[in-house]
């Protein structure tokens, strides 16, 4: 199995929990996250026009003689909750909220239930719409709890994300990719330099390195250390006449017996030369797919690591 190593040691590491990279704060409302997004868009309709249904005949009925007070509290209780996923999905902060949008519908499927199956069986023709109205709610609350509930990286979540035209959903805001970066520590590469991928056979013993000598910056040690592939005797500070030999050597995957499909467009991080960027409906071949970034080979035969959440195997 193949490792990244850096070509110069001289990198720094940015996975400091106390300075977060990005804000955990709800991202801007914006209705086009909804319109974007045939799922949503149909199902947040329904249930506003269930909750119409089972409002205004609960009132009729409730007019007309006596009415539950157990359906009302149903009634009060499923516009919260609509409210709510509309409020979550137009600012696209889905996984910020998804446990606790759960368990609300959760509550409101079993108030919607009972709700139905007491005004069904009555005789009144309003009380019998309320309980469609009622039904209707349940329904939709159904298909919310198994979308909410299910991982992100299931196989429904990629098919209705698919239709999406609004950006993936994140736990961290509006950055798409800061759920998976924030497990990603950031490396920043002195000198320019472009990582080399090593096997772990070419790594064998040189996993375990000796302390640096004191003094000195971290770029000044490194570069008195020999560079892999460099013949004994050569510096680490060797000139660039050195650099297209080492990079003959670099070991890259040699089999991608995988296909993935981009379901949205990315952008690679300018600082990072490993990420490459691709549109939504590329494909690409993937070596591996475990993990959270998949290494990937793109038509063009250019090679690098992709957010998985922004493809689908094959």
């Amino acid at each position: 199995m193949a490792s990244y190593y850096p070509q110069s040691t001289a990198y720094t590491m940015n996975n400091d929990q106390s300075q977060p990279r990005y804000s955990r704060s709800m991202s801007k409302f914006d209705i086009g996250n909804i319109i974007g997004d045939p799922f949503f868009l149909t199902t947040i309709g329904i249930g506003f026009l269930a909750w119409i249904i089972a409002f205004v005949t609960s009132a009729i009925s409730d007019a007309n003689g006596s009415f539950p007070n157990f359906a009302w509290w149903a009634v009060v209780y499923e516009l919260f909750c609509i409210l709510g996923v509309t409020v979550v999905v137009a600012s696209n902060s889905i996984y910020s909220y998804n446990v606790a949008i759960v368990g609300y519908l959760s509550s409101g499927l079993v108030l919607t239930s009972s709700s139905a199956n007491t005004l069904i069986y009555q005789k009144s023709g309003t009380e019998q719409a309320a309980a469609a109205g009622h039904i209707l709610l349940s329904m939709i609350s159904v298909l919310w709890i198994f979308y909410f509930g299910t991982s992100p990286n299931a196989v429904t979540h990629h098919y209705i994300d698919t239709f999406a035209q609004r950006p993936p959903p994140t736990e961290y805001g509006a950055n798409p990719t800061s759920y998976y970066d924030s497990r990603r520590p950031e490396t920043t590469i002195s000198n320019n330099v472009v990582p080399q991928m090593y096997t772990s056979a070419q790594l064998s013993g040189l996993e375990a390195t000796s302390p640096l000598p004191m003094g000195g910056s971290v770029a000044d040690r490194s570069s008195q250390a020999p560079k892999f592939g460099a013949p004994p005797g050569t510096s680490g500070g060797a000139s660039g006449s050195m650099a297209p030999k080492e990079e003959d050597q670099m070991d890259k995957p040699t089999e991608y017996p995988y296909r993935a499909k981009a379901i949205y467009s990315y952008t690679a991080n300018p600082e990072d030369s490993n990420e490459i960027s691709f549109q939504k409906h590329d494909i690409l071949e993937v070596s591996d797919v475990s993990g959270r970034w998949w290494q990937a080979r793109k038509e063009s035969g250019e090679t690098g690591i992709a957010p998985s959440n922004y493809l689908i195997l094959l």
